[in-house]
């Protein structure tokens, strides 16, 4: 067990440091408008470091928590590898460049942000994006194609927040509940 404030040596069979810290810089450039698929195809299937089970299982955890999910899911990835320090790499990794860009496009904005083709530009982006989000939820969705309870939770959130437009926190707790209940029964 890491000890507080204790940077971990590498568990048995891990990447190192700078692995995490190129895996999850490598993610975050690709991932404009989103960069959970990006992180799927690296992670998975690419590097084949974790499984579509945990994959969408940590990804599931870190959409809970505050904050971005490709954020909390580098620190969980990189926590798991190396304690504080595979979290600090691949929280470095995703922030790093991303960072240096916003400020660069911050700047472009504010002094072209005005022109007309910047605003169609922004508009291919965000349809691409919009792309990018259907793909990975597909994606993610195919290993629990078979299990009825699954397509039903995801229908009824896809239906409570997508058609319905409830807010997403009364969605959440409609369905975390029953959801983790019939989980823990039929585990049983």
């Amino acid at each position: 067990m890491e000890q507080p404030g204790v940077l971990a040596a590498p568990r048995s069979g891990s990447k190192g440091l700078l692995d995490l810290f190129l895996a999850f810089l490598e993610i975050s450039l690709s991932g404009f408008g989103g960069a959970i698929n990006w992180a799927h195809r690296s992670l998975v299937e690419r590097r084949r470091w974790m499984t579509d089970q945990d994959f969408t299982e940590t990804l599931s955890f870190c959409q809970f928590l505050p904050g971005p999910n490709i954020v909390n899911f580098s620190v969980c990835v990189g926590q798991r590898a190396h304690g504080l320090s595979g979290a600090l790499s691949a929280l470095a990794g995703v922030m790093a460049i991303p960072f240096a860009i916003f400020l660069a496009f911050g700047w472009l904005y504010e002094r072209y942000g005005q022109m007309t083709i910047v605003h169609g530009a922004l508009n291919g982006v965000s349809a691409a994006a919009a792309g990018f989000v259907i793909a990975v939820s597909v994606k993610l969705a195919q290993p629990h194609r078979h299990k009825f309870w699954s397509l039903v939770f995801g229908t009824g959130a896809f239906v409570g927040v997508g058609l319905l437009r409830f807010p997403l926190i009364d969605v959440f707790f409609a369905l975390a509940i029953p959801s983790v209940a019939i989980a823990w029964w039929s585990k049983r």
